[in-house]
């Protein structure tokens, strides 16, 4: 969800690090990259409308409410965030890390995900199809917000991203979808604009990490 565009650095920081760690919890799985301090959640009575959306959009079934009071188990909980995006009336606030650190954390951990494999062991491929204007992390789709593109492949993590963003920022937005609704024109960042997160981020810093480069040539292969 905080990721904006998720592509092959987002899926590899957060598919190859577990949600919880054995001896100390989220703290050093997928919530230590989604949260700063405690990760605390407050839930703010007033503006509750007992919609149970939260409740039920939990991957993990977290919340609960005994007497109508909102509840989570603070163990168990990953802190991916997907509760305070579903409220209708922004009645659950998360003690998330901002847009920054969350992005460098995605591109550290998918570093230390590729350490765990010998050079030149890993192809990307990314599927440019049935974009959705959200992170997958979302349970849902929606209008795809361009025309499918493709696939790309590529032994360059940076590169991929890189040609991935640029070929989705050209395209020309799918009427329906949240991209034409906000009148996004080609040539400008579809998921900075719908989803207000820099996820350029992402790949600049796994650039400065070693992990590619953003300068990178298409190549077409067709039938």
């Amino acid at each position: 969800i905080n990721a904006g565009y998720a592509g092959a650095i987002k899926n590899l920081a957060m598919g190859g690090i577990s949600g919880s760690h054995r001896t100390c919890g989220w703290k050093c799985g997928r919530g230590s990259m989604h949260t700063i301090g405690m990760g605390e959640f407050t839930w703010l009575e007033g503006k509750c409308e007992l919609c149970y959306q939260c409740q039920e959009v939990c991957p993990l079934d977290c919340i609960s409410f005994p007497d109508e009071k909102f509840e989570f188990d603070d163990e168990k909980c990953w802190r991916c965030g997907r509760c305070v995006r579903v409220c209708p009336a922004d009645a659950i606030e998360h003690e998330g890390a901002d847009d920054e650190t969350f992005m460098k954390g995605l591109s550290t951990a998918a570093k230390a995900v590729l350490s765990t494999f010998a050079p030149g062991k890993v192809l990307y491929v990314n599927f440019l199809l049935e974009i959705q204007p959200e992170c997958d992390c979302m349970p849902g789709a929606d209008v795809p917000v361009v025309q499918d593109l493709g696939l790309m492949l590529s032994d360059d993590l940076v590169a991929i991203e890189k040609a991935s963003m640029d070929m989705i920022s050209k395209a020309a937005p799918l009427p329906g979808s949240a991209a034409s609704d906000c009148e996004i024109k080609p040539g400008h960042d579809v998921f900075e604009t719908l989803n207000h997160k820099p996820g350029h981020i992402q790949v600049q810093e796994c650039e400065r990490l070693g992990l590619g480069t953003q300068n990178y040539e298409l190549v077409e292969l067709t039938d």
